[in-house]
């Protein structure tokens, strides 16, 4: 039965790469955005061009930083606002004003009326899109304890490739909307994504859930380290500040969360003696998310709208790996491992709370979040999307403390602190620091005065 489940994943991962044609050019492509004649801001052209040695820089007509990382030039005249990106999505915003579009003289069916006065009432409010990114930051959270929580009974290859089985079942609807120019780096990305899926699951073996999220939260150092190997872009003290500043607070508050121990028990020349595997792989996952993030912005910048469609590829090349994995793992075909596949783990009563967190962390913090996340985002400016998901860590932190009852030490809150305060940062925008004076000033004397507004009524609200 798991040999079957596994081998539906690769069938299906095959057909669906070998159903990609190559783009019609190689250089450009063009795609219309879905427009209307009373929102010109819809009806725009926007050219994407795959050069592979593309650089990436920080448009200054666009005041919102992605969360993560720069996005790359991809500021339409008639949408100035660009994309909203935030963990590794962007999406184009969102406007309010779609009612202008309709024919008011044919009044909707009740239904309609209905669903548009729920839906549209609560994703049109200002409290609700983020409210509803807050509930993703939440989801997200429940994550690494329920991860731990599974490594008890199951091997952390079973575990993780049964997660990622449900949500590429989940997300396979979108597998065929990706573009074939994408397909890829999507790949590529998958391999990444992979890499950071398997190592938060093996580092949460032996090291607490809460120090796995913090740790994973140092893509802030990640990304932009990225940017400047790959993309050549300047991250210089004086043109990127932010960035600085978020490196700064991530590497004291990982220093900090691993090597400070506030009873005194530990000689200061043993301190590194408390760096353990676990720890080493939950960098490992920073690592493999990080580049996951990076790819997938670049890809989204280019193609927005593709959020659903590159989350289905990564989840599904996750899968695949992880049928690799747990095959080299030895427990497929084993004796009494029969129960540790999908779906016969549903079925065993020793498993039930096992099966329950694969459920959960498959079909609703995979899949469903990303969707959640999606939705919410077009609705919003990246540095405020920034600022709510960096609050994931210390949710991850309260599950553990309510369903594990796990104990943080003075470290554990300070290094967190400093670590969240990182991802905060990241939220930040060069010219937050021209009141200190001008050791941030680039010596730029272009005046910004007649600049467009960002923030235009009907825009995020």
């Amino acid at each position: 039965m798991v040999l079957t489940s596994y081998t539906l994943i690769a069938a299906s991962f095959l057909s669906w790469a070998a159903g990609f044609a190559p783009p019609a050019s190689p250089s450009s492509a063009l795609r219309r955005i879905t427009s209307s004649p009373s929102n010109p801001r819809k009806d725009a052209l926007v050219l994407r061009e795959v050069v592979a040695d593309a650089d990436t820089t920080q448009d200054e007509a666009v005041s919102d930083p992605a969360s993560i990382v720069y996005y790359d030039d991809f500021l339409d005249p008639e949408n100035p606002t660009g994309v909203v990106c935030a963990r590794g999505v962007c999406v184009l915003p969102d406007d309010d004003d779609d009612d202008d579009d309709r024919d008011l003289s044919a009044p909707p069916s009740e239904a309609k009326r209905k669903e548009r006065s729920m839906v549209d009432g609560i994703l049109g409010s200002y409290l609700g899109p983020r409210l509803l990114l807050a509930f993703a930051s939440v989801l997200y959270g429940t994550n690494f304890p329920l991860g731990a929580m599974m490594n008890d009974s199951l091997p952390p290859s079973a575990a993780t490739s049964a997660r990622m089985l449900l949500a590429s079942v989940a997300l396979s609807p979108f597998l065929f909307k990706l573009e074939g120019e994408l397909a890829p780096v999507a790949l590529l990305c998958g391999c990444f994504t992979a890499m950071g899926y398997i190592t938060q699951s093996l580092s949460l073996v032996d090291t607490s859930p809460a120090t796995v999220a913090f740790l994973g939260a140092a893509t802030v150092i990640v990304c932009p380290t990225l940017e400047v190997l790959v993309n050549r872009k300047d991250m210089s003290l004086s043109n990127a500040p932010q960035t600085w500043l978020a490196a700064t607070l991530c590497i004291l508050g990982v220093g900090i969360l691993e090597l400070y121990d506030p009873t005194g028990a530990t000689a200061a020349s043993d301190i590194f003696s408390q760096i353990g595997v676990g720890d080493g792989l939950a960098i490992l996952q920073a690592v493999g998310f990080g580049t996951s993030f990076f790819l997938t912005e670049r890809m989204m910048t280019r193609v927005p709208g593709q959020a659903l469609p590159i989350t289905a590829v990564q989840v599904s090349v996750t899968a695949l790996l992880c049928m690799a994995w747990s095959v080299s793992d030895g427990w497929v075909g084993a004796e009494n491992a029969g129960s540790y596949g999908v779906p016969m783990m549903f079925l065993d009563p020793t498993l039930r709370t096992a099966a329950l967190a694969v459920a959960w962390t498959g079909l609703i913090t995979t899949a469903l979040n990303r969707f959640i996340e999606t939705t919410a985002l077009g609705k919003m400016k990246s540095a405020e999307a920034s600022v709510i998901l960096a609050t994931e860590p210390l949710w991850a932190s309260l599950f553990a403390a309510l369903w594990l009852q796990e104990d943080f030490g003075a470290n554990d809150y300070i290094g967190g602190a400093l670590i969240v305060g990182a991802c905060l940062a990241t939220a930040l925008k060069k010219d937050d620091f021209r009141g200190f004076g001008d050791f941030f000033d680039d010596g730029s004397d272009e005046d910004t005065t007649n600049a467009r507004p960002l923030e235009t009524k009907g825009s995020f609200e």
